[in-house]
């Protein structure tokens, strides 16, 4: 079972110490045939001496008058604007710092040393007994072991078959689909014993999983995000395939091409489902049904490739002979406010369409180029917690994303009309915030057993040094604050800090040397992007601020901020000590926090807010460095997260997605790729599960969170609680509310009698006066 550290409710002003909240008690078994609420893994506590509260940090841009010089005055442009995807950020060897240190876990791969992902839908695979499931969307993949099933495993759950929690409530707390059943196992008679699995060809958005026979012959399975077909290559074996839910009819069908057997099968579910057989000239095979459970081949062959698929949709015989191997990334550019880019499917085999088959998620269809609306099939086959997935009959999947290119570090509003402007009274509550500010110890404040924590306390002085800069323009405030943030940084590049990085030579990463439950699992690959996302967030800023008054800094911490870029986001495979895209899924359009913990219901992520701030912080240091295609990489990623996003995690009224008695919770709490639970890994108060898609409020949070989402939430959820919340969760339920009504949030934090009891320990006065009260009616 998935172990993750708790998360503290937001500590209070001075930095100290919050309470944790009541732990929730939980059902470990796991009992996903039954109605009731699927399990959320056990947390350990984090060792923090100093917590500075899981809720930190915002940045800003311009909406009218911009604040700030524009970035980049440090250096010229590294790369060539016109290959985002292809250039890496360095392929320098990691810093020699971090010592190398080989992994607890070691994973079975066949991949000739190349780093492995960690955060990717195919990890589970690689995990303790490898028999987790996998979701390449819309089908569930995974090992299965036991007697007389032995092979992979597929599953497809329709919407009718979704679990949910307690139908009379007002909105279900929980849905997730049910585990564990074996529609069809590809095996074979010459699996006597279990056979042994392996991975190899590892890409980020695909896998080539391997079963060997003991005696003779290998099983491939290429696991390809997005594959229309489930398919399988049967290398000297005796093809055999397997129901647990049983046969109720296997009979041929017409053949779509030469060279293609084809057959249609019906399981006692009443499910229906279509196989594809090619067999290699040269070579026979004859299927016949053994018995209810089983179908088996007459011969070895060698080569066969099988293809399975759900319903009876002639699409299929249009695309049957073709099947995916791999995809990249590809075409990144980007044009005023809309980037583009494509994901390019590698295709083995011929189909008479001359294409294979693609599903395509909602936030997919929604932003395809209209290229491909000759290439949409009436196939639809549901997913969990990503919708209704749409066939396509294609290669390549090209898309047009609008991307924040306008949005920097001033504070910008999505609220039509809005307009960046600050009166005098609002310089001068934001000026004796900033005095109290500054006066902090920020080298105490960060010094911290925690990547994740002390990131959130450098990105929290960075803001206020933005607003003393930029703002307020007060040099003495700005002079006192700087060397003070550097010097904190410093701790971090130098790796001095309680727990000094290490460059894992297994799967190739800079972890924690902390255990394995210390800093939520940092030396398991969880939650990079959120920890290192907050350390690149303040270095772009005070690199840019000590560059702009003639210093050169950002040479002593430019190395070490590109290693942890690299370590969630190097763009290629090129780099042979990072692997590309650790967080980011590019076919589920959202990062994913889980790192090497199984998990029987795959991938999870809690802390949206947290995902896309990690890549605006990769958007700041692009510009500070002047590598325009990590900023225009970032400008993407950036864009595709606002639909994601938006598409499954906040849940408008009109959202389509997720289950209609769900989206009253108006956000998911935690979505796993198997279930989706109205909570937190901390708490299930509101303003938890709330408020943890909120942090930290920076500049792009309006681009992703909109005034008609967040008034529906504040309306429905937040405005009858946000009064007695406690503690910092207060402060981050009232600045949410500058999303749609500035004024709400400057009545708050501007009021004479404002306690600030109620401000988030990695929350700013400063920073909160100076967003809400660029755009409120002050």
């Amino acid at each position: 079972m998935y172990d993750r550290a708790p998360m503290p409710i937001p500590g209070q002003a001075g930095g100290g110490a919050p309470q944790l909240p009541p732990r929730q008690q939980q059902d470990q078994q796991q009992g996903q045939q039954q109605n009731q609420p699927p399990p959320i893994p056990p947390k350990r506590h984090s060792k923090i001496n100093n917590f500075i509260s899981r809720f930190k940090k915002m940045s800003t841009q311009s909406q009218s008058q911009s604040q700030q010089q524009p970035f980049g005055s440090n250096s010229g442009p590294i790369y060539a604007k016109d290959d985002l995807f292809g250039q890496p950020i360095s392929t320098n060897e990691p810093l020699s710092q971090f010592q190398k240190k080989e992994h607890d876990i070691k994973p079975p791969v066949d991949n000739d040393n190349k780093p492995v992902g960690t955060n990717k839908f195919y990890t589970n695979l690689l995990l303790e007994n490898q028999n987790n499931p996998i979701w390449t969307q819309p089908y569930s993949i995974w090992f299965s072991k036991d007697d007389d099933y032995h092979g992979f495993a597929v599953h497809q759950v329709q919407k009718s078959s979704i679990v949910t929690g307690d139908a009379t409530a007002n909105a279900v707390r929980f849905f997730f689909g049910p585990l564990g059943i074996k529609s069809f196992v590809f095996g074979s008679t010459d699996f006597d014993d279990t056979p042994s699995l392996s991975l190899q060809n590892i890409k980020h958005l695909s896998a080539e999983a391997k079963l060997k026979s003991k005696s003779q012959g290998d099983l491939v399975f290429p696991v390809v995000q997005g594959q229309g077909f489930v398919t399988g290559v049967y290398n000297n074996l005796i093809p055999k395939l397997s129901s647990s839910v049983g046969f109720r009819s296997f009979q041929g069908d017409t053949s779509p091409r030469s060279g293609i057997n084809k057959y249609k099968i019906e399981l006692n579910d009443d499910s229906k489902w279509v196989l594809y057989v090619t067999i290699p000239d040269g070579q026979s095979l004859e299927l016949g049904q053994k018995d209810g459970n089983h179908i088996e081949g007459n011969n070895s062959v060698n080569g066969a490739i099988f293809q399975l698929a759900k319903g009876d949709s002639g699409t299929y015989d249009e695309a049957a002979g073709a099947y995916q191997t791999g995809a990249n990334i590809t075409n990144g550019s980007v044009s005023d406010k809309k980037g583009n880019y494509s994901l390019k499917y590698d295709v083995s085999g011929e189909s008479n369409s001359g294409n294979g088959l693609i599903f395509a998620l909602p936030h997919h269809v929604d932003t395809l180029t209209s290229e491909l609306d000759g290439a949409k099939t009436d196939l639809k086959l549901d997913t969990i917690t990503k919708g209704t997935a749409t066939a396509y009959l294609t290669n390549e999947l090209k898309f047009s994303v609008d991307i924040p290119s306008n949005i920097g570090l001033d504070p910008y509003s999505s609220i039509e009309g809005a307009s960046l402007s600050y009166s005098d009274d609002v310089l001068n509550k934001i000026k004796n915030a900033a005095n109290s500010d500054v006066d902090e110890d920020v080298e105490k404040k960060s010094d911290l057993d925690s990547m994740y924590y002390a990131g959130k306390a450098l990105a929290k002085y960075a803001l206020v040094l933005y607003v003393t800069h930029y703002v307020i323009k007060d040099d003495g405030l700005t002079e006192k604050l700087l060397p003070k943030l550097k010097k904190a940084i410093e701790r971090f590049s130098k790796n001095e800090q309680q727990y000094p990085l290490a460059y894992d030579t297994t799967w190739k990463g800079l972890v924690s040397t902390a255990d394995r439950d210390g800093d939520f699992g940092n030396a398991y690959y969880n939650d990079h992007h959120f920890h290192y996302g907050y350390h690149v967030f303040a270095s772009a800023i005070a690199a840019k601020i000590d560059g702009e008054k003639g210093g050169n800094w950002i040479d002593s911490v430019k190395d070490f901020i590109n290693d942890l870029a690299r370590d969630y986001a190097t763009p290629t495979d090129d780099d042979q000590y990072f692997p590309a895209f650790r967080a980011f899924d590019w076919y589920n359009g959202h990062s994913w926090a889980k790192g090497v913990f199984a998990s029987g219901d795959g991938k999870d992520q809690e802390s949206t807010s947290e995902d896309y701030n990690a890549y605006y912080a990769l958007k700041l240091w692009g510009d500070v460095v002047g590598d325009e295609n990590l900023k225009n990489r970032s400008d993407i990623i950036l864009g595709v997260l606002k639909h994601s996003i938006n598409s499954y995690f906040l849940l408008a009224d009109d959202n389509k997605n997720q289950p209609k008695d769900f989206i009253a919770n108006k956000v998911t709490g935690i979505l796993f790729e198997n279930k989706v639970d109205y909570t937190t890994y901390f708490g299930t108060n509101t303003e938890y599960i709330h408020g943890i898609q909120v942090i930290p409020v920076t500049s792009v949070s309006s681009f992703i969170r909109g005034p008609k989402f967040t008034k529906e939430e504040w309306d429905q959820k937040l405005k009858d609680i946000a009064p007695n919340v406690e503690g910092g969760w207060r402060g981050l339920v009232y600045l949410d509310a500058a999303f749609f009504d500035p004024d709400t949030a400057w009545n708050f934090f501007s009021a004479d009698n404002f306690n600030k009891e109620y401000l988030d320990g990695g929350l700013s006065l400063t920073w909160s006066l100076t967003y809400s009260g660029a755009f409120a009616n002050k």
